[in-house]
């Protein structure tokens, strides 16, 4: 079985590198979760391990063989580092045929969608095909902006027990090298470990979104997700931030992870303080270092996209939990010992990077091109901040704080009421 929506991918703000000077300046969590039939309401994660991996015999723009193959090797790498992760990585070979062609590209992309069938012999795909994109003209032959797009990945393909596991078993990413040059290494380190992020089974994540749409302090840069969905500064987003350790470390556990850190969970629920909303971000921020020490959610990312909700007008994706108890459901795990607020805040859905379809922050904007986010939190602000047992607040110095210890969850008081929603909203609506 496959996912049939988008491939998630990383689209270029312009940078200090001039190699990006001509290009106009895509929440951690789960990138599939299992529908009926499946383990309802588990992400899917890889079994295998170490997850091993092809490359592409080809260029990466003025990167050799090796140099590309020495970069990959690196960013998996980065993800294999956190400590309180058990998934590592091993290149396996690489693939027969250098794929320079869109033709080429689709008959690999297609024997790795076949999920039914082992690979058939002489197919130009592996497992887990890591492909380069010498120029961009693969890109371009599929219809895409090369100028526009740095890569795209995904896993294809997935077992399941039917009630504890969801597990991947095959994988594609394309590295685009239009404007690859050695100098270029450290934005290409920094798209290769974001574009993984997604073959592990991770989604894009929104935090500190001022570091696109406004002014940004270092503090500010430092916190940003390396699975932010726009690719803001290389150097920063080479370095996995707070929300991508936390993303990883819940989706494949070290033993002590649960232990060793701490976690918030609640919903967050419009006005009236009963009924749930869909598709907010929700970042718990440490008292002291609030923009650095950060980890996000997006409110029902456990539960099914679209079954029950009138304006989709299919029967409903099969991803996703159909239990009432997920709508706006919020999980914040892997929290340092510390004090916390919680905040919500819109998923950023408009202008020219706006986070829907491939640069979708969580299952709604999977859907963003045909239909609508709940976007704007009606006034008066943004964002709200938790106050626990009464409605939400525009002030942070009158938050509720949280104080959160390593094994001891915390989950009273922290559903977070909208401010000024009508009474009675359909858990789907955006705000007026």
């Amino acid at each position: 079985m496959k996912k049939p929506s988008p491939l998630k991918h990383l689209v270029p703000v312009a940078l200090a590198l001039a190699v990006l000077a001509v290009i106009a300046a895509r929440a951690g969590g789960p990138l599939y979760v299992g529908g009926p039939g499946m383990a309802e309401g588990v992400p899917f994660v890889w079994a295998i391990n170490p997850l091993t991996y092809w490359t592409d015999l080809g260029t990466l723009g003025s990167m050799d063989n090796t140099a590309a193959n020495n970069l990959v090797a690196d960013a998996f790498k980065a993800w294999q580092s956190v400590p309180t992760s058990t998934l590592t990585f091993s290149p396996a070979a690489q693939l027969s045929t250098d794929i320079q062609t869109g033709a080429q590209y689709l008959s690999l992309q297609n024997d790795l969608e076949n999920c039914s069938v082992p690979l058939p012999p002489g197919s130009l795909a592996k497992d887990r095909s890591i492909i380069y994109d010498n120029d961009g003209s693969i890109l371009q032959d599929l219809g895409e902006d090369p100028s526009s797009i740095l890569g795209f990945a995904t896993a294809l393909c997935f077992t399941t027990d039917g009630v504890n596991n969801n597990n991947f078993n095959r994988g594609l990413a394309l590295i685009n090298g239009q404007s690859v040059t050695v100098a270029s290494s450290p934005t290409v380190t920094a798209v290769m470990i974001h574009e993984f992020g997604h073959m592990i089974g991770l989604d894009h994540s929104q935090i500190n979104l001022d570091c696109l749409t406004g002014t940004c302090s270092s503090a500010e840069l430092d916190g940003v997700p390396t699975m932010f969905p726009v690719l803001i500064d290389d150097v920063a987003m080479s370095t996995l931030a707070t929300d991508d350790i936390a993303a990883i470390s819940a989706l494949y556990p070290e033993s002590t992870f649960r232990t060793s850190t701490g976690r918030i969970t609640g919903h967050v629920l419009f006005s009236d303080g009963q009924t749930p909303a869909q598709g907010f971000n929700v970042i718990a921020r440490r008292v002291g270092d609030p923009l650095v020490t950060a980890v996000s959610s997006v409110s029902g990312f456990l539960y099914t996209v679209d079954v029950g909700n009138p304006v989709y007008p299919w029967g409903g994706s099969e991803y996703g939990s159909r239990d009432p108890a997920r709508i706006g459901y919020y999980d914040l795990p892997g929290l340092p010992d510390g004090s916390y607020t919680v905040e919500v805040e819109a998923i950023y859905d408009t202008g020219e990077y706006a986070f829907v379809g491939g640069s979708s922050v969580g299952p709604i904007g999977n859907y963003g091109f045909q239909f609508p986010l709940p976007s704007l939190l009606p006034p008066p602000c943004t964002p709200e901040y938790l106050v626990s047992g009464a409605t939400a607040t525009c002030s942070s110095a009158a938050a509720t704080t949280l104080t959160v210890g390593a094994g001891s969850p915390v989950s009273t008081g922290t559903d977070v009421i909208l401010i000024g929603t009508p009474p009675r909203y359909d858990a789907w609506e955006a705000g007026p």
